[in-house]
């Protein structure tokens, strides 16, 4: 990085490195392993002076090969979302207590879980560093300049500073070793222009719902340039250096079968997910592929990708028409349109790595609607700024105009909860769709600080349950497309019980009850009741649901696991831990 981290903002990148690596410790092995002691006994001198109940609460982790790691918490939480309120100390068997940095926190428990789980990953050490240093460069890029992170929708989409707080390398990216990453990246506000190349026409691939073909394509690129049978394509411009460095592209630039254009495209700011870009005033976000591992997947569209989002932009269109209350509000962002390029006289393999590089998808541009001022994703709402305060509580300082009470915090997650569990649970009983609702595809529309609507975003997120969704889908889809779409039951619901209280909710509740955890349970008993509230209405069978009220434990998804494996996260596996409205201290 260019930037050097002042010592303050290093400090805050480094506590936020180190948050995150505590959480998935926690989470995926000291939790549903019962590896965790909270009773203060065997704790570091250091922290154990500092032990000031019930202000503080000691974590105490003993691993099975005799490793042992100490931090003092703020609360003890059931789902493992809790702030870190002292250095981690650690120690191996026979060895003596020292206080941990990042660094050192990673390489101990990777070693460590590693022999949990007989798998390791020789890079993931070298991706978790990547993480820190990038966290580092951001504050120190924004240590003077004081941004607010929700002063608008842009603002929050590039203000989520220290990425998803269950990863342990959540700002790891593998880019190409040139780059700049302020040039590009979301977190340093960065504006690009998207890359343009012109492509014959006869190897375009367009799918687009309920809009003409020309509207389509003009909403990815400016087609006035285009030389007759031609179309323009839109890039990120990282994807375009990839995409010119392949031989392959190299060849068809030299024959003239490919015009590069450059950076000659719309100004567009890189949202959260670096790859969909932000056009103000254009009618659509710009979802295009981008080749570079991001925290944990390779970002590109994959050919059944770009197909199986049209299908369900049209499955959600029917289904939020039927206005039968079987949908519970639901509120989408959709993906009218999709295409690819590929050259016609390749070979089949060619052709989808052509047609996967330039692959995009057109999403609504909600801000049109809603008010960009009105718009803010929920990972920023809930995360932290550069003082590690929560982004949510100095933003209804404001809107309420004096500090928020217990009451404001209480009615304010209330409405947040029931706005989001609602039509998720709807459509999962009543049709059989699994969205993946976690603080990233949320998107909150406030109005005087308030939540008045939540948009769930993402359709390449979105599965259909084998036993029911997926049968809303025509017969004569590709089986690869289908197969891409179709979740078992049991998979569906892992995936939005996690998203929906892991992910989402206990993350809500960290930041509303920052400096007050006492209220914590409160909110928890409150998003029971709303269960509670949401299955008497439900028209269908909801077994899961039932069997959670009475008392079943909630799935986290294996972040850490799945990475510590070195396997694609479609792999990744559930651990279980206790609802939060049936734990004891």
């Amino acid at each position: 990085m260019s930037v050097r981290p002042a010592p303050a903002a290093r400090l805050v990148a480094d506590h936020a490195a180190t948050h995150a690596l505590m959480n998935c410790l926690l989470k995926e092995f000291a939790l549903p392993m019962a590896l965790h002691e909270g009773d203060g006994r065997g704790l570091p001198y250091a922290l154990a002076r500092r032990l000031r109940a019930p202000v503080t609460v000691p974590i105490l982790i003993r691993m099975p090969d005799g490793a042992q790691f100490a931090v003092l918490a703020d609360r003890r939480d059931p789902l493992g979302s809790q702030a870190y309120v002292s250095a981690v100390f650690g120690r191996r068997a026979g060895e003596r207590w020292r206080m941990l940095t990042p660094a050192m926190l990673a390489e101990r428990m990777l070693e460590s879980c590693a022999r949990i789980t007989g798998k390791g990953n020789p890079e993931l050490l070298t991706q978790i560093h990547a993480s820190r240093d990038l966290k580092r460069a951001v504050t120190a890029h924004h240590a003077s300049r004081h941004p607010d992170p929700l002063a608008g929708y842009l603002a929050s989409e590039q203000g989520l500073w220290y990425g998803h707080p269950a990863q342990v390398a959540p700002k790891a990216r593998l880019w190409p070793a040139s780059l700049r990453e302020e040039d590009v990246s979301p977190e340093f506000g960065a504006a690009v222009r998207l890359h343009r190349f012109e492509v014959p026409a006869d190897g375009l691939w367009l799918g687009a719902n309920d809009m003409p073909r020309d509207q389509a394509l003009a909403a990815f690129a400016d087609q006035r340039d285009a030389a007759p049978g031609h179309a323009i394509l839109s890039m990120h411009p990282i994807q375009a250096a990839l995409f010119c460095a392949d031989e392959r592209v190299q060849r068809l630039l030299a024959d003239g079968t490919l015009r590069d254009l450059g950076r000659t495209g719309w100004l567009s700011y890189p949202t959260a997910s670096v790859r969909t870009m932000y056009v103000p005033a254009h009618e659509y976000f710009i979802k295009g592929s981008l080749n570079v591992r991001i925290t944990n997947c390779v970002r590109k569209n994959a050919w059944y990708e770009l197909e199986s989002a049209l299908l369900i932009d049209q499955l959600l269109k029917r289904l939020t028409a039927l206005d039968d209350g079987t949908t519970g509000g639901l509120r989408t962002v959709p993906e009218p349109a999709a295409l690819g390029w590929s050259p016609p006289d390749h070979s089949l393999d060619d052709r989808i790595w052509f047609r996967e590089q330039t692959g995009a998808i057109l999403r609504r541009n909600f801000c049109l609607d809603e008010g960009e001022d009105a718009c803010l994703l929920a990972g920023t709402v809930f995360g932290r700024d550069l003082a590690l305060r929560a982004n949510v509580l100095p933003f209804l300082e404001r809107h309420l105009g004096r500090a928020p009470g217990d009451a404001d915090l209480l009615a304010w997650f209330g409405t947040y909860a029931a706005l989001l569990l609602r039509p998720v649970l709807n459509m999962f009983f009543h049709h059989g769709v699994v969205f993946e609702p976690h603080l990233q595809n949320t998107v909150i529309v406030q109005r005087d600080g308030q939540p008045a609507q939540l948009l769930l975003r993402d359709y390449e997120g979105v599965k259909l349950t084998a036993e029911h969704g997926i049968h809303a889908i025509p017969a004569g889809t590709h089986p690869r497309v289908r197969h891409s779409m179709e979740y078992p039951r049991a998979q569906g619901w892992n995936r939005i019980a996690y998203c929906l209280f892991v992910n989402n909710l206990s993350e809500a509740i960290l930041a509303l009850t920052q400096g007050r955890p006492a209220l914590a349970p409160v909110m928890w008993q409150a998003v029971h009741e709303t269960l509670h509230a949401i299955r008497a209405t439900l028209r269908a069978p909801a077994p899961e649901l039932d069997a959670l009220l009475a008392g079943a434990t909630i799935p986290c998804k294996t972040n850490f696991r799945i990475r510590l494996a070195a396997e694609a996260d479609r792999y990744a596996s559930y651990v279980q831990l206790r609802a939060p409205w049936e734990a004891r201290a």
